[in-house]
């Protein structure tokens, strides 16, 4: 895969000839009790660099191989995901309901334990590189929404989350939207994900620098184990599709820590660098 800071100089010799073998597909994702618009669904091809994401009304434009021979995943946060078979897709089918998951509540200990402030992440505004999304001269960037880019945090101890923090050293767009996900890790890559609730990031235009999102209301804890937080693109507009691009520093280390995959089902990548992104916690004393 061309990292992104250097896909986005190709892409424009490529799209052309790219999107002629590819078969536009649009339908709508929707919640299987209420029928109502499933907002900002993710649908992918598991292993593959094919996907998007719905819009609010859970309309999407996914862009499919005509020899399609994967199943596709449906999925979104709070909802059991979908599998769907090319027969299905062959067949004409465009509209697909998703099951909401069940919220099992938790019990609860309330324990008299002291905490510290602290961060937990990559807190600088420095970088070796600029990670980018989107691409100048393309018309649109459906094609690209699901995109994720995360790091390996490492807590320690039981952690609760108060803010998340995202720095963009570029942002082109008018409307610029990200889902915060949180994954266990498994096999040295993101595993299943920890979260229940639609935590979402929405910039405002052209809006560069620290950005922050108040998590206190969602109650996140960590159990002291490792997981991968990622920021997942849902959403951008822009009406001149040139210069349509954002940017996140990145800087370089020796081991592996940043998570990147170009969909919400495609396989992930392993880098040896650290985005800028952290959270603001309180972690459980001894």
């Amino acid at each position: 895969m061309l990292p992104r800071l250097l896909a986005g100089l190709f892409l424009l010799l490529f799209s052309a000839s790219a999107w002629a073998q590819t078969v536009a597909v649009t339908g709508q994702v929707l919640n299987s009790r209420t029928n109502e618009p499933v907002p900002f669904a993710i649908l992918g091809v598991r292993g593959k660099a094919i996907g998007t994401a719905a819009d609010e009304q859970g309309r999407y434009l996914l862009r499919l191989p005509p020899d399609l021979r994967d199943t596709l995943v449906v999925s979104c946060v709070g909802f059991e995901p979908r599998l769907v078979l090319p027969a299905t897709l062959a067949a004409g089918q465009r509209v697909f309901k998703l099951q909401p998951q069940e919220q099992l509540l938790k019990e609860v200990t309330i324990q008299r334990r002291k905490v510290s402030s602290g961060r937990l992440g990559r807190a600088k505004e420095t970088y070796d590189l600029r990670w980018m999304g989107g691409s100048s001269g393309k018309a649109t960037v459906d094609d690209e929404w699901g995109w994720e880019l995360g790091a390996l945090l490492q807590p320690g101890r039981r952690t609760y989350l108060e803010e998340f923090h995202l720095y963009l050293a570029d942002n082109k767009y008018e409307l610029l939207r990200f889902r915060i996900n949180l994954y266990t890790m498994k096999n040295n890559r993101p595993g299943e994900p920890l979260l229940t609730q639609d935590i979402q990031l929405i910039c405002p235009p052209t809006r560069k620098g620290w950005l922050t999102v108040d998590l206190r209301p969602y109650d996140v804890v960590l159990d002291g184990q490792p997981v991968v937080a990622t920021i997942q693109w849902l959403q951008s507009e822009k009406k001149d599709p040139e210069d349509k691009y954002f940017s996140i520093p990145v800087t370089r280390q020796k081991q592996l820590g940043m998570f990147e995959r170009e969909n919400g089902q495609a396989a992930w990548s392993l880098h040896n660098m650290l985005p800028s992104l952290y959270f603001t916690v309180l972690t459980e004393q001894k």
